[in-house]
């Protein structure tokens, strides 16, 4: 490996965190990564930075820890999210000709949900609200809202936190959240009905491992016409719930080696 004092150049230093990062995929704290990078504080804080504007690592609102971002998921199969938009693929196809509508696929990091994947079902208005690469607060949008309703307390509150002004840019208030929350305590799915784009519509279920960990969200989205409360609960729920067991199950057996 090259020597710490021979790290000078931008890229350098953000491989050194990369190397520092990727043996620790619940995360570090900047004194940690000072420590094992041997970076001063300043230099690390500023790297950290950088590397925070391009995706490369975010800093998780309530541990304010330091993980991989998926931007480097193909880099490192140790990073939380590594490979699932690959394994959702088939069952995203699944979903697309069951429904015909558009599927998403949305993981977390940080306090933001990211569409990771998306599959077109053979419907003629198609409901293309997110690209893959797609940023949006947790909470805001169908996926976003399932990742949200998915955490804890503390995470929650401390995500409400960060997104205040980020939320505000699309029109969501807290109450608004809380709505979709205890929707989603009610019914068993996360649901946007015309929120973010108007004559649209999404519902969505979390995908939680074993472990309880929340690794993302697959959603159906369609105009407003196709979203019945009916073709809701009687077609696209239980497919997608079925979606997101066998998802949960593969990253189950991705984590236990």
């Amino acid at each position: 490996m090259t020597e710490i004092a021979a790290i000078t150049g931008s890229i350098a230093r953000a491989a050194r965190i990369i190397d520092v990062l990727t043996p620790a995929p619940d995360g570090l704290t900047l004194s940690q990564i000072v420590e094992r990078s041997e970076f001063s504080k300043t230099t690390a804080f500023r790297v950290l930075a950088n590397m925070q504007e391009v995706g490369f690592v975010f800093q998780d609102p309530e541990s304010r820890l330091y993980l991989l971002g998926h931007k480097l998921a193909n880099i490192s199969q140790i990073a939380a999210r590594s490979n699932i938009a690959g394994m959702a693929q088939r069952g995203m196809a699944r979903l697309a000709a069951l429904s015909e509508d558009t599927v998403f696929l949305s993981v977390p990091e940080g306090a933001a949900a990211i569409c990771v994947a998306r599959a077109t079902g053979a419907y003629p208005i198609r409901t293309l609200t997110l690209n893959v690469g797609d940023r949006r607060p947790m909470g805001v949008g169908a996926g976003a809202l399932a990742l949200f309703c998915a955490m804890s307390d503390e995470k929650r509150a401390a995500i409400l936190t960060a997104n205040q002004g980020w939320m505000a840019e699309f029109g969501i208030t807290d109450a608004d959240i809380s709505a979709g929350f205890a929707g989603y305590l009610t019914n068993g799915y996360a649901a946007n009905i015309g929120q973010v784009v108007a004559g649209t519509s999404a519902v969505s279920t979390p995908i939680i491992t074993t472990s309880k960990r929340v690794v993302g969200a697959l959603a159906i989205g369609a105009v407003d016409a196709r979203m019945s409360p009916e073709r809701i609960t009687e077609t696209l729920m239980p497919a997608l719930l079925q979606e997101a067991a066998i998802l949960a199950r593969r990253m189950d057996e991705m984590e236990q080696g």
